[in-house]
């Protein structure tokens, strides 16, 4: 097989367009990709902290409590002590944060539609089913 016919190949072309794509479209929102990323976890997930904040995205604790400390003097955050366990600390989207988060999420929203153009709604599914089982693969040792 030739080096060019390799799915590595094209999976790393397009995260990396992909990725940029998500990049300009979140600047309109005024926060970057990974941001976008806490925002959306968080909007899902209130009240998690930060440890399992940064297993969901993959990326360590040092690098999720740097943006999580750019969100809060962003006011897009608010960290407070668990109610019961106060050493805990729970993550939640302000208000602001919300609308932010809004905004990002539709311009995503829009960025996704653009990358299934011509794609039928089957074509998108199948799509998704086969990164989901090249992740499977890739996450399986020995394989």
């Amino acid at each position: 097989m030739h080096y060019s016919e390799r799915l590595l190949i094209h999976i790393k072309q397009a995260e990396r367009i992909t990725q940029a794509a998500k990049e300009a479209a979140v600047r309109e929102a005024g926060i970057t990709a990974a941001q976008q990323g806490a925002l959306a976890v968080l909007s899902d997930n209130p009240g998690i902290n930060a440890a399992e904040l940064a297993r969901k995205l993959s990326v360590t604790p040092q690098t999720m409590n740097s943006l999580l400390s750019r969100l809060e003097t962003r006011g897009l955050i608010a960290r407070t002590p668990h109610p019961i366990h106060g050493t805990l600390i729970e993550i939640r989207l302000t208000e602001r944060g919300a609308e932010v988060f809004a905004q990002a999420d539709a311009l995503v929203a829009k960025l996704d539609a653009r990358l299934a153009e011509g794609l039928s709604e089957a074509e998108t599914a199948a799509v998704r089913e086969l990164l989901a089982r090249i992740v499977r693969n890739a996450e399986t040792p020995g394989r």
